[in-house]
C-alpha cells in the first residue's frame, strides 16, 4: 500500500542573489525556473495521495519565482487542499510590498541567518561579494511590520558555532524571531572548496549550550523566549513518550523534493545527486514508492543504523539526518558523530529540566 505522502518540496529555482560558501545546492549557479506546469504536476501527484500535506518552497532563493510561489497557493486555495505552506528564504528580498503579500498567502516563514555582520557577511555574501546581513536584517523587520513571526536557520560552521550566543540576543532584539534551527554543515557543494570548515565537537558543546542558556537567561530578564526546535520537538517526545523509529519522512517514503527541470528526490538535502534521482514528475507512469525501492532510505529506521542501534536515547532521534550521514560517511546507513553530539547537548537540557 503506497504511504501518504506528507511533505513536497518544490525547489522552485536554482538561481540565487547570494554566493554562500557552504551551499550545498550550488545556489545561483543555474538560472532556472520551474514551470507552472511542473509545480502543477507535483501538487497533483502529491494531492492524490494524501489528505493533508505541507508544501515547502525552497531553491535557490525562492522569492526569485515568486510568481510561481503565488500561483501554488492560489492553486491550493482553488482546490480546497488541505495544505500548509512554509518558504525557506534569505530574507534580503523581502520588501514592505513583498512581505504584505506572503502575509496575504499565509506562508510560514524559514530565514536564513548565520550570525552578527562580521561573521554572517563572509559566509553569505551576495552575488557580487558585498555583505547581506543588513539586508536580512531589513527583511526581518519589514515582516515584522505586518506582525509576521519567523523562525531562524543558522548552518553551524566553526565560525557561526562560536558567535550562536551573539545571534541569539540578536533574534531576542528583532523581536518576531519565535525560534532558531541549528543545521550542521555539510561538505557537499560549494563547502567542498575549502573556504569554510565544521565546528570541532568542543567548540559544538559549548557554544549550543551557552546559547540555549542565553536564551533563557533572555526570557527571564523579561525578554522574548527564542526556542530552540528539535529541544521542543525533544520535549514533545518525552513528555508523551513517543519513540521515534524514523529520523524524517524520506526514511518513511512520505516526501518528494522536486527540482526545476521536474527531477524528483527524497530530499532537498539530497537533490541533484545521481544515486538519489528517482525520475521525473512529469512522467505520467512515476511512482514514487517504486523509484524508492531501489534505495536504502525507506528502510533506514534506528534499529538499523550502526552505532544507533546499542545507544540508549536511539529513540529520541530516529538515527540523525540521512542526507548529513551520506555527506559525512558517503552512505545513508549510517550515523553522523557531529549529529550525534548535537542532539545529546539537546537532550542533556531537556532531561535536567534546564530549558523552559
Amino acid at each position: 500500500m503506497t504511504k501518504e505522502i506528507k511533505l513536497l518540496v518544490l525547489l522552485v529555482t536554482g538561481d540565487c542573489n547570494l554566493r554562500c560558501v557552504y551551499c550545498y545546492a550550488r545556489g545561483g549557479e543555474s538560472k532556472r525556473h520551474m514551470s507552472w506546469e511542473v509545480a502543477r504536476q507535483a501538487v497533483d501527484y502529491a494531492a492524490a495521495r494524501s489528505k493533508s500535506f505541507k508544501i515547502q518552497f525552497s531553491g535557490g532563493e525562492p522569492l526569485l519565482n515568486l510568481p510561481l510561489v503565488k500561483e501554488v497557493a492560489a492553486y491550493v486555495r482553488s482546490r480546497r487542499l488541505s495544505v500548509k505552506l512554509q518558504l525557506q528564504t534569505n530574507g534580503t528580498l523581502i520588501t514592505p510590498a513583498v512581505a504584505r503579500e506572503l502575509k496575504s498567502l499565509g506562508v510560514a516563514l524559514g530565514v536564513s541567518l548565520d550570525g552578527r555582520p562580521e561573521i554572517n557577511d563572509r559566509l553569505r555574501p551576495f552575488a557580487g561579494g558585498g555583505g547581506s546581513t543588513l539586508a536580512v536584517i531589513r527583511g526581518l523587520q519589514n515582516l515584522a511590520a505586518e506582525g509576521i513571526k519567523v523562525g531562524l536557520t543558522v548552518v553551524l560552521t566553526a565560525e557561526s558555532t562560536a558567535g550562536l550566543t551573539q545571534l541569539v540576543e540578536l533574534a531576542a532584539y528583532l523581536g518576531n524571531v519565535y525560534g532558531i534551527s541549528l543545521d550542521l554543515l555539510r561538505p557537499l557543494g560549494r563547502s567542498r572548496e575549502g573556504r569554510v570548515a565544521p565546528p570541532e565537537p568542543e567548540l559544538l558543546n559549548q557554544q549550543v549550550k551557552a546559547a540555549i542558556k542565553r536564551a533563557e537567561e533572555i526570557a527571564r530578564l523579561g525578554g522574548p523566549l527564542i526556542r530552540f526546535r528539535e529541544v521542543e520537538r525533544l520535549k514533545y517526545q518525552l513528555c508523551r513518550g513517543v519513540a521515534r523509529q524514523h529520523y524524517c519522512y524520506a526514511t518513511t517514503g512520505q516526501s518528494l523534493a522536486v527540482a526545476p527541470d521536474g527531477s524528483v528526490y527524497p530530499c532537498a538535502s539530497l537533490c541533484g545527486l545521481a544515486e538519489f534521482y528517482l525520475g521525473r514528475i512529469t512522467d505520467g507512469r512515476f511512482s514514487l514508492a517504486e523509484a524508492l525501492a531501489g534505495t536504502p532510505l525507506p528502510g533506514r529506521t534506528v534499529e538499523r543504523v550502526p552505532g544507533c542501534r546499542d545507544c540508549p536515547d536511539r529513540f529520541s532521534c530516529g538515527g540523525g539526518c540521512p542526507a548529513r550521514a551520506y555527506a559525512f560517511t558517503g552512505r545513508v546507513d549510517r550515523a553522523c558523530e557531529a549529529d550525534c553530539l548535537l542532539r545529546k547537548v539537546y537532550l542533556d537540557f531537556v532531561k535536567i529540566g534546564e530549558y523552559f
